[in-house]
C-alpha cells in the first residue's frame, strides 16, 4: 500500500503540476498513517509489530511527500507551459 503511491508522486514531480491530486482522501490517509504509526511506534519499543512501524514509516514517508508537492507544486489555475519545437527543414547539400 505504500508503495502504491510512488507512481503518483514521481508524476508530480516530473509534470511539476498535482492539479490530478486530490487532497481530501490524500489528507485522510495521512490522518490515519499518523495513527498507525504513533502504535507502530508504541509497539516497537516493546520489541513487537517492528516490521509493522518500518512499513508504515515507509507509507508516511511517501504520503508527506505527496502532500508537499501538492502545496507546492504548481496551481491547478495556472496552464502548464508548453514547450513548443519549430519545425525546421534539414537539408542536405553536396
Amino acid at each position: 500500500m505504500a508503495l502504491s503511491w510512488i507512481p503518483q508522486v514521481l508524476q508530480a514531480i516530473r509534470g511539476k503540476t498535482a492539479h490530478q491530486v486530490d487532497l481530501k482522501p490524500l489528507s485522510l490517509l495521512f490522518v490515519g498513517s499518523l495513527l498507525v504509526e504513533l502504535y507502530s511506534a508504541f509497539l516497537a519499543l516493546q520489541g513487537e509489530a517492528v516490521t509493522l512501524f518500518v512499513t508504515n514509516t515507509i507509507q508516511l514517508i511517501v504520503v508527506t511527500t505527496l502532500i508537499s508537492i501538492v502545496f507546492w507544486a504548481v496551481p491547478a489555475d495556472q496552464p502548464a507551459k508548453v514547450v513548443s519545437i519549430k519545425e525546421k527543414r534539414i537539408s542536405r547539400t553536396s
